[in-house]
């Protein structure tokens, strides 16, 4: 047997002996530290406590660590009651049997210390049964590193860890090191250990844990989702990272960050500063990965060299440089002016401002077309709906769509085009009014222009341009409950309109809408009554009020 192997047998045997002699029971690992260097004591404390913290509950319950530990478990048995110590057996080499007999599976012998290296661990394993020993080192700055990186050669150590998110998909990063997405269930080294997941279009997430030795460990997180995210990487190290005036961190920044633009500045001592605008949009993910100009000394003139004396003077004091104050918080004004587009729903009230409303003969080529109104009220009610978009201060509604209808029975007047005879079926003349109207109004707009002003959370705009107006009115004979006129009317006009807006934004993007409108006739429909007066088509005013979002 060589001298090495009899050497930590010899080691392990005068530990155990100089405690107690043990019964055999269950199979379990004997973990003992003892000092690498002299006056390092305390470090014994220090490694028993991380081996204790790196075994989860079952390992646990199978190892013994430390002689303190050794001492509660080994009592109450004579030397005489162990392998070849009695007088009827007798062994060669009475070491591995005397071992053996105190029933662990296997003794791990510590040896640590601390130099300028860092940490230093040498690690034997022996295995009584077998007779087998094995040794191992390491060394690195962190003691739990250390301590792993000498066992994990010489002990089974490998441990399992479970990755779930909310949603599933995030890729998975150990200690920098990627090695799936979730849902994942994958082999680690036992330890301390940084966990980071990371999802388009969420928040990374970076977690420490412990990983037990030979243990399992499970994260189960849920991600917040961003409304759109920043990736920025920076060369050299050390590299500070400035966004809209605010330090976020060196080297790299991954964050959520509200869509919009946004100003990046990156900084370096020796390097040129590097400034940019960005326009990050909703559910983007942005990045940039930039290298920093290296401010170089400029080239030497050899023909324009001067021989200098030196004298040496203190030198200048350094001037501490202010960082740059944080930005402003945005006035909720701002915050208005950052969301460009809109839509809003609302009620409409309308009033025709004339006495008439001209349709001509719906899907006929008759000659009839309404003209006055008989009856009083010319009141309309129904909905509206608007889509717009642009910048700033100014901006675009892009479609509209509005729907009218009278509140009350009218009467209309039926009169003719110009030059028109009266409308005649079977021989006689269709009746020149017709009673129980019902109008049904759309009016359509499209590409209006807006000039926009927000006053703390008021919003007020003024938007001009063209409408079309169309539908169909429809109504009986006066005495009848039929009608001659059965396709009833339809207008046709052009209108030029003019709406001014007020929003008020209740909370965040959110706002309650009202408006104010007229209507101006261009072009359409015309009639003449029997007087040959000619009718054109009604301008209207009107308010609308609702509910909108903008974003």
């Amino acid at each position: 047997m060589d001298l090495q192997k009899r050497g930590h047998r010899a080691l392990a045997l005068a530990l155990t002996l100089s405690l107690a002699s043990s019964a055999a029971w269950a199979e379990k690992t004997l973990w003992l530290v003892r000092p690498l260097y002299p006056g390092q004591e305390t470090l014994v404390d220090r490694t028993e406590k991380a081996l204790d913290k790196l075994m989860p509950g079952e390992a646990r319950k199978d190892s013994v660590i430390g002689q303190q530990e050794l001492a509660s478990a080994l009592k109450g048995q004579l030397a005489t009651e162990l392998p070849c110590f009695s007088a009827d057996a007798r062994c060669a080499d009475p070491i591995d049997p005397f071992v053996a007999g105190l029933g662990f599976e296997r003794i791990v012998l510590i040896q640590g210390g601390q130099d300028e290296a860092g940490f230093k661990y040498r690690v034997v394993a022996y295995e009584p049964k077998s007779g087998k020993v094995n040794p191992a080192s390491a060394t690195n700055a962190n003691l739990e590193k250390a301590l792993l990186g000498a066992l994990a050669k010489v002990v089974p150590a490998a441990s399992t860890l479970d990755v779930k998110t909310t949603p599933p998909g995030a890729t998975v990063y150990v200690d920098d090191v990627k090695i799936g997405v979730t849902p994942l269930n994958t082999q680690v080294l036992p330890g301390e250990r940084v966990v980071r997941l990371d999802l388009k279009l969420h928040q990374p997430l970076e977690e420490t844990i412990v990983i037990p030795i030979r243990g399992a460990a499970s994260l189960e997180k849920k991600l917040e989702k961003v409304a759109a995210r920043i990736v920025i990487t920076a060369v050299p190290a050390g590299t500070e990272i400035f966004i809209d005036g605010t330090s976020v961190g060196k080297d790299k920044v991954d964050r959520g960050i509200a869509p919009g633009d946004h100003t990046i500045r990156l900084t370096a001592e020796g390097f040129k500063a590097f400034e940019q605008t960005v326009s990050v949009k909703a559910d983007q993910q942005y990045s940039l990965d930039k290298s920093l100009e290296s401010i170089a000394a400029p080239p030497k003139d050899p023909t324009n060299e001067k021989v200098a004396v030196l004298i040496k003077n203190d030198p200048p004091p350094v001037v501490p440089v202010a960082p740059p104050p944080p930005p402003k918080p945005l006035s909720e004004a701002a915050q208005i002016y950052e969301r460009r587009s809109y839509f809003h729903a609302s009620f409409e009230l309308a009033t025709l401002d004339s006495s008439r409303l001209v349709g001509r003969r719906f899907n006929t080529s008759g000659f009839g077309r309404t003209t006055s109104f008989i009856s009083p009220g010319r009141t309309l009610m129904g909905a509206s709906v608007e889509y717009g978009t642009g910048g700033k201060h100014f901006g675009v509604a892009l479609l509209g769509v509005t729907y009218l209808t009278n509140t009350d029975p009218w009467q209309l007047n039926v009169g003719f085009t110009p030059g028109g005879s009266c409308e005649a079926a079977l021989g006689m003349c269709l009746p020149g009014a017709i009673d129980n109207v019902k109008a049904h109004l759309v009016v359509f707009r499209a590409l209006q222009p807006q000039v926009r002003l927000a006053v703390w959370r008021f919003q007020f705009s003024l938007q001009l341009g063209l409408e079309f107006r169309t539908g169909q009115i429809l109504g009986t004979d006066p005495g009848s409950t039929t009608t001659s006129y059965k396709d009833g009317f339809m207008p046709i006009d052009l209108l030029l309109a003019g709406r001014f807006n007020v929003r008020f934004f209740v909370v965040e993007g959110l706002f309650i809408h009202l408006q104010a409108n007229y209507t101006r006739y261009l072009i359409g429909e015309q009639a003449t009554d029997d007087s040959q007066t000619t009718f054109a088509g009604p301008s209207s005013f009107g308010f609308n009020g609702g509910l909108g979002y903008a974003f």
